[in-house]
């Protein structure tokens, strides 16, 4: 009591304000709160990758990302509120992709975020599909490209890369079993399976519209691999099965 106890009072009232200052950002990074899981994704080219922590199973509950340089040096840490199955990092390690949903003896995957390098969302898509089955960057990284499994037939989206936007998609009767962007992003080019011993190659434009296609007759797995920067020449490769 009294004044000579009025500095204990207040030394108390600041340590316990500084305490509740600390806890948000402890508890945020804690590594505790996301043992659940672990993963590690890298991108093509080596250079980055991003190690993800959840602290949930199966796609249930938050997910902490954090992306690392090819010297294993951290880029950025940030946290988010979807799960990622799994996570596309650009090249250049300044975009993102990163597909939720849930999964156990099945995927399911329900959506897309596009995170800045810093862990800013900049955009968010709906993309349902029991998986993915191709993807790429152009060589310049400006644009992203998805083929996915919607269950029945095949899907495939194109994103800017900068702003996270959809550029365009189109669903397909058959499943697609490959695609590669141009260098410049401009052109995407596909292959299909049809089912019957052979694949349909298909080159797309800039707004989706096809520019080529062509049936080949094999029995091997077919791929696109090589595609020009100026989008005027691309190579599939046959591999046996």
């Amino acid at each position: 009591g009294g004044k000579a106890g009025l500095p204990q009072v207040l030394m108390k009232k600041i340590l316990l304000l500084a305490a509740l200052a600390i806890l948000p950002v402890s508890s945020a990074f804690c590594g505790e709160e996301f043992g659940a899981d672990s993963r590690e994704f890298v991108s093509a080219n080596k250079a980055y990758r991003v190690k993800v922590d959840y602290n949930g199973t199966g796609g249930g509950g938050r997910a902490r990302f954090e992306l690392l340089n090819k010297a294993g040096k951290r880029v950025s840490i940030f946290e988010s509120k979807r799960a990622p199955f799994s996570v596309t990092i650009s090249g250049d390690g300044r975009r993102l992709f990163a597909l939720n949903g849930f999964w156990s003896q099945q995927v399911t995957i329900t959506d897309l975020n596009v995170y800045s390098a810093a862990g800013k969302v900049l955009a968010r898509h709906d993309v349902r599909m029991i998986g993915p089955c191709g993807e790429d960057f152009s060589g310049d990284f400006s644009v992203y490209a998805l083929a996915a499994d919607p269950g029945q037939g095949g899907a495939i989206y194109v994103f800017d890369a900068a702003t996270g936007s959809l550029r365009w998609s189109k669903k397909f009767k058959e499943r697609v079993t490959g695609l590669k962007l141009s260098g410049d992003g401009a052109r995407l080019a596909a292959v299909f399976s049809t089912g019957q011993g052979a694949y349909r190659a298909a080159v797309y434009g800039a707004d989706g519209a096809e520019a080529w296609q062509a049936v080949i007759k094999t029995r091997n797995n077919l791929v696109p691999r090589l595609f020009s920067a100026d989008g005027e020449e691309f190579e599939l490769w046959e591999g046996k099965m």
